[in-house]
């Protein structure tokens, strides 16, 4: 039996901060397999003007290149329409049967995870993965975790390595006046996205 994290997000662009979160799960969990999975459209920002699927997918790719057991996936992207991470937790399962599934996630969504679409069916059915993220009361997340951990019995494992604090909105916002994100993104990311102009007009 292994061990698959699933590591979700719109990742517009991606960032060291996603990549940190995604290797801290695979190094302190022992995850066998990383699944990182770019939304098409997730619920939250439905509204919100986007780079498209094929660029955010190009970097994701770009970011964990080389990284041994990280597979990139166009699921969500594929299916098309909004991206509820409970159909896709549960495709997953359909694929991985026997294996240990965890959601890999920030706190900044996780104290909001009861909400989303079937939140409820998704902590009782499958485990998770938090780290700490800066700006957040540490015993929030701690107390959130009790919680949710007393109330659906779910399995959750709390991250220690310590998380840098970046945002894609201020990566957007860098890039749009040509300043230099190398120490918010991958190289690779970096010379994708203003090869590409992703961020060029507000």
């Amino acid at each position: 039996m292994n061990k698959i994290g699933v590591l979700g997000g719109t990742f517009d662009p991606i960032h060291n901060g996603h990549v940190a979160l995604g290797l801290a799960a695979m190094e302190e969990v022992g995850l066998d397999k990383l699944i990182v999975m770019p939304a098409h459209i997730q619920p939250f920002k439905q509204h919100r003007k986007i780079a498209q699927d094929e660029h955010r997918l190009a970097m994701a790719r770009l970011a964990f290149e080389g990284r041994e057991g990280v597979e990139v996936s166009d699921f969500e992207m594929t299916k098309g329409d909004i991206s509820y991470s409970y159909d896709t937790m549960s495709y997953l399962r359909t694929i991985y049967p026997y294996d240990d599934l965890y959601f890999v996630m920030g706190t900044d969504s996780f104290l909001k995870v009861d909400r989303w679409y079937k939140g409820e069916d998704l902590l009782e059915e499958f485990s998770f993965i938090v780290s700490s993220r800066p700006g957040y009361p540490e015993k929030v997340l701690e107390s959130k975790i009790r919680f949710i951990a007393e109330d659906y019995g779910t399995e959750i494992i709390r991250l220690r390595t310590k998380m840098p604090e970046i945002s894609s909105t201020e990566i957007r916002d860098a890039a749009l006046f040509g300043e230099s994100i190398s120490h918010l993104v991958p190289r690779a990311v970096e010379e994708y996205i203003y090869k590409n102009g992703l961020y060029d007009e507000d």
